[in-house]
């Protein structure tokens, strides 16, 4: 394994930031969803439920993707793990344009949730850049 992949990735910036996605998505799909369960959401017949449900699931695989490449055995391991990072990325984008065809009001909770997940894709391209071996 390389040593500018340390075995401890919670205090890299790129996988903090992964966690930080993750929260406000889940802050936002409980508010859309009037506090109810992922589990519930994803059986929602309500179409703004089931994206909100959908927006945490993807959300979740940001954080173990990053540890993931952060650990893995050579850079083209790597290089598939952080595209697939990137992919999920692309998906929550999707989500939240899917979110607001769903009806929702709150744009500006969609926007900051944007603002974070193209800053979370410039740090794991930067991030990537600087560790390739």
């Amino acid at each position: 394994m390389d040593s500018a992949f340390p075995n401890n990735t919670y205090h890299l910036p790129v996988y903090r930031k992964a966690l930080e996605i993750f929260k406000i998505s889940r802050a936002m799909a409980a508010y859309f969803s009037d506090d109810k369960h992922v589990i519930e959401m994803d059986f929602s017949a309500n179409p703004r439920h089931y994206q909100a449900g959908s927006l945490v699931t993807e959300s979740l695989q940001l954080a173990p993707g990053i540890a993931s490449a952060a650990c893995a055995p050579n850079s083209e391991s790597r290089l598939q793990r952080v595209k697939n990072i990137k992919a999920v990325a692309k998906n929550l984008k999707h989500l939240c344009r899917k979110l607001e065809g769903c009806g929702v009001k709150e744009v500006e909770f969609l926007n900051l949730l944007r603002k974070e997940i193209h800053l979370f894709d410039k740090m794991v391209s930067d991030w990537f850049q600087n560790h390739k071996t």
